[in-house]
């Protein structure tokens, strides 16, 4: 209710380009989701990832992702930690989309763990960056 009236009263700067909330927002408003509610929002029109503990609306945020849409989108309701740690410097979520955190992970879903990786049948590598390509190709 305050933020419909007040947010003429913002300035400029507090206020993000994508989707114009204020940045501080998502510290006001932080709220606990399990891992079951961000699995039901698992679509390019309403795109939620879970990143080192903290659950991402990124539906907004899609169209403007240097990498494409696609990379996201392929880890929609899920945990994207591994793959996005990997290619991502740390920090890169709180400079260029803060507003994307919506809350965290509940710590009983973070607290388990993840169902081990399926060996790949040949030898060859069973993760890194060609999983990620893989899951990214469709391969």
């Amino acid at each position: 209710f305050w933020l419909k009236h007040c947010r003429l009263a913002l300035p400029s700067f507090c206020v993000s380009p994508i989707v114009r909330r204020p940045f501080f927002l998502h510290i006001i408003m932080s709220k606990i989701y399990s891992s079951t509610d961000v699995a039901s929002h698992n679509s390019k029109q309403d795109c939620w990832v879970i990143l080192n503990n903290q659950v991402l609306d990124v539906t907004h945020f899609l169209k403007d992702h240097p990498g494409g849409e696609l990379s996201i989108v392929n880890f929609a309701g899920k945990d994207a930690t591994e793959e996005f740690n990997m290619i991502h410097p740390e920090g890169v979520i709180s400079k260029y989309a803060p507003d994307t955190i919506i809350g965290k992970l509940d710590p009983e879903d973070a607290n388990k763990e993840k169902p081990a990786a399926s060996k790949p049948a040949s030898g060859g590598s069973s993760g890194g960056c060609f999983a990620f390509l893989g899951s990214i190709c469709g391969k």
